[in-house]
């Protein structure tokens, strides 16, 4: 028996949540050989003509401020307080914040019809402002991935509005939510799946730091979710003995409408080289190296940009009692009574 650990910070999360074999929960999901890198299935070495003269990182953070419920006679669903902040960071001579985007929600669940926004009092003379948000969803699970699919949306906005012919932009998480003609390169720092065959997954493990795999296709033909990307693995740091094998590993995404092979390997090269350069250190980041240096900064500005979580309940419980004094329709809110 062998026992192996992850090397990000249990508070984290795992940055590994498949087994290493084949991906399989996707029934739909398959690997498109002719529209991939033809090239043998080896070690690349990134070695691309140019380097962009600006590279733009683009995340995002959200958080759940208080779980609830709305209630109107005798039919009740569920609702969630939530915020998120998505924003990017330029990098070339200098490194700066670029865009800062800040969006809260309350989304009520069940199809609930023509949620109005909710002004919570915050200090003296300020409020903030969530916006109703219908959703079909049941559970407070399921509110949660919506908000994170709504952030996905923004930080897809912001990293469209910043790309150029002189710039490289790298988004944090899958591509899903872009437009088709995006030239983003998307970065995923948490494997959820390997999209790769057992004869084809054992290249992972003998990539040195730098190197990537060949850019292979793969598609999905879910209902309304379907999607096809260009993709690849990059290794950021070598796994110790006592960790994952795929420790230290990023995927990067494209869109396939970059056709040229040579363009599509010149865009995987570039993003490669700058991944691997920004790629933090442990033990000062508990997600490195995958967390890149420049988030940890970004995050930090946006996580200050959300306001104090507690400033915030208790506006929260405020505007409710306010609510509930006027007689308005009920809302309850876990953990109301103090």
């Amino acid at each position: 028996m062998r026992i192996v650990l992850d090397p990000w910070g249990g508070d984290y999360g795992s940055q590994i949540s498949t087994p290493h074999e084949a991906d399989t929960d996707d029934t739909t999901m398959q690997i498109l050989d002719e529209e991939g890198e033809q090239c043998p299935w080896e070690p690349v070495d990134p070695c691309p003509t140019t380097l962009p003269q600006e590279t733009v990182v683009v995340d995002g953070v959200m958080r759940s401020d208080a779980f609830g419920m709305v209630e109107d006679g005798e039919r009740r669903a569920l609702a969630l307080f939530g915020a998120f902040a998505a924003g990017a960071v330029s990098i070339n001579s200098q490194v700066r914040i670029v865009q800062e985007r800040v969006v809260r929600l309350f989304l009520t669940g069940s199809n609930w019809p023509a949620t109005e926004n909710v002004n919570v009092p915050v200090g003296r003379n300020s409020n903030l402002c969530y916006l109703g948000f219908s959703s079909k969803d049941e559970t407070y699970e399921d509110l949660r991935e919506a908000l994170v699919n709504e952030m996905r949306r923004e930080e897809a906005q912001v990293a469209e509005a910043l790309t150029s012919a002189d710039s490289l932009v790298l988004a944090d998480g899958s591509l899903k939510f872009f437009g088709g003609a995006s030239s983003v390169v998307g970065v995923i720092k948490t494997i959820h799946k390997l999209y790769l065959p057992p004869k084809r997954t054992s290249l992972l493990g003998r990539l040195t730091p730098g190197q990537r795999t060949p850019f292979f296709c793969i598609e999905s033909k879910r209902k309304n979710t379907g999607y096809r990307m260009l993709t690849c693995y990059l290794r950021l740091a070598k796994a110790q003995p006592i960790e994952l094998p795929f420790a230290g590993l990023v995927r990067l995404e494209v869109n396939p409408s970059q056709r040229d092979q040579r363009n599509v390997s010149e865009v995987f090269d570039q993003a490669a080289v700058k991944v691997q350069a920004l790629a933090s250190r442990a033990p000062k980041d508990p997600r490195a190296p995958q967390n890149l240096i420049p988030v940890g900064g970004l995050e930090r500005r946006l996580r200050h940009q959300l306001g104090d979580a507690q400033l915030v309940i208790r506006g929260i419980k405020q505007k409710l009692r306010m609510l509930h004094q006027e007689s308005e329709p009920m809302v309850a809110v876990r953990g109301l009574e103090e």
